[in-house]
């Protein structure tokens, strides 16, 4: 009896750990496929987040609005209006004038002054002709004579002497011609006094003449 007593109680032991054993893979295997499918589930759903990310990016940009140009008539009808409320508003306040509508009129502009163009720089002024005198020059004259052929005589005794001489012939105030014997221009007048005494150790008087050039 007692080895029937232990050897089914060795059963019951065996089937028990069997069945346990069993139930935790069936529960590991069904919370494996519970999880599986909560996965697959939130993957394929539609996020209401990203439709809404979807749906601002594919809708059309708005075309540039065009600038809007200023109306003249609706600014004189604003400007209008304006001037109508100011004047209103001195009609309702009792004991105030109203004020004149020219002073509400904007002012023209003004327009630019001309601008005179430069006046031209003057001439230079002309170059006046110096006046410093020219220099004189002096001469000898070893006489004057009626004849030009004693001028030329003259002139021939002062060739031998080695000094040179021109005949200048002049007319007097009747008409009268005087040839004139000169010696020079002398620039020192040491070489004029030199030539001077010269003349007069040989018997020819001399006299100091100056013409001008």
């Amino acid at each position: 009896m007692s080895r029937d007593y232990k050897s089914r109680s060795n059963t019951n032991t065996g089937r028990r750990n069997g069945g346990l054993f069993s139930g935790l893979i069936i529960g590991y295997i069904l919370g494996l496929a519970s999880a599986i499918g909560v996965w697959l589930f939130i993957s394929q759903a539609p996020s209401p987040y990203l439709n809404e990310s979807q749906a601002i990016l594919n809708q059309p940009t708005e075309k540039a609005s065009p600038s809007i140009q200023p109306d003249n008539k609706s600014i004189e009808k604003t400007q209008a209006a304006e001037n109508k409320s100011r004047f209103d508003f001195y009609n309702i306040l009792p004991g105030i004038e109203e004020p004149d509508s020219e002073l509400f009129i904007d002012p023209a502009p003004t327009a630019a002054a001309p601008t005179t163009p430069s006046k031209a720089p003057p001439p230079p002024p002309a170059k006046v002709a110096s006046t410093t005198p020219e220099p004189v020059k002096y001469y000898l004259q070893a006489g004057s004579f009626s004849s030009r052929d004693a001028a030329e005589r003259r002139k021939a005794e002062l060739a031998l002497l080695g000094i040179v001489a021109t005949v200048i012939t002049q007319k007097s105030g009747n008409n009268a011609a005087a040839h004139r014997v000169q010696i020079g221009p002398f620039n020192k007048m040491e070489e004029l006094d030199r030539i001077r005494g010269s003349l007069q150790s040989n018997g020819i008087t001399t006299s100091l003449v100056s013409n001008p050039g």
